[in-house]
């Protein structure tokens, strides 16, 4: 008969500390970029409308937050990966990430020295957006996950039409620069809210 003191062994299928810990870390990423997208209104928007916009995604800022923090507590209570198979996965995961996440700020830096020499400053809102959109295919293979390339479709497509309107059209370039945020933040909220599906599953949280 074992002994009632014996430690528990984890189940081979049981959800590892990487997966809470990955999930949190994704959710704060959401949190801050929904934030910074939304923040450009300030500069293109009358402060009457630019604040309420801002509250309305910080509510979901908030509540990104709250989540992580909480799987973060949750991670301390699951198992360790124990296989070298896992180690592996894991490891090359996060070293293809900020591979990845290096590249797209390398080139965002460039692309804005570019625009900024050559007296094309307009531009940069939707070429930033064009970037971060654009990071997200590799993602999508990294993470072995479908919603990233819908979410670089989306974020994609906004860049390139904010940078046609600025090409081909007299559109103001406040106007442009608010449509392409505006469409950026709905992108990375609406990959938070993906994240809070998955953390429900990863441990039943409920929502505040």
């Amino acid at each position: 008969m074992p002994s009632q003191n014996a430690p528990a062994t984890p189940a081979a299928d049981a959800i590892p500390r990487v997966a809470y810990v990955g999930v949190a870390g994704g959710l704060l990423l959401m949190a801050f970029f929904t934030l910074l997208w939304a923040s450009w209104l300030f500069g293109t928007v009358s402060p009457a409308i630019a604040t309420p916009v801002f509250a309305a995604y910080a509510v979901f800022a908030i509540v990104f937050v709250v989540v992580a923090v909480r799987l973060f507590g949750s991670a301390r209570r699951a198992p360790t990966i124990d296989t070298d198979e896992r180690i592996g996965r894991t490891t090359s995961i996060g070293r293809q990430f900020g591979i990845i996440f290096g590249i797209e700020f390398v080139l965002i830096g460039v692309a804005g020295g570019i625009l900024s020499a050559t007296g094309n400053s307009d531009y940069l809102n939707p070429v930033i957006a064009l970037i971060v959109g654009s990071h997200f295919i590799p993602l999508a293979r990294v993470f072995e996950r479908t919603i990233d390339y819908y979410i670089a479709a989306w974020t994609i497509l906004f860049a390139l039409l904010g940078i046609a309107l600025l090409l081909f059209t007299s559109t103001p370039r406040d106007t442009v620069w608010t449509i392409v945020a505006l469409a950026a933040a709905n992108a990375t909220t609406a990959y938070g809210v993906y994240m809070l599906v998955v953390a429900r599953r990863l441990n039943r949280l409920r929502l505040p």
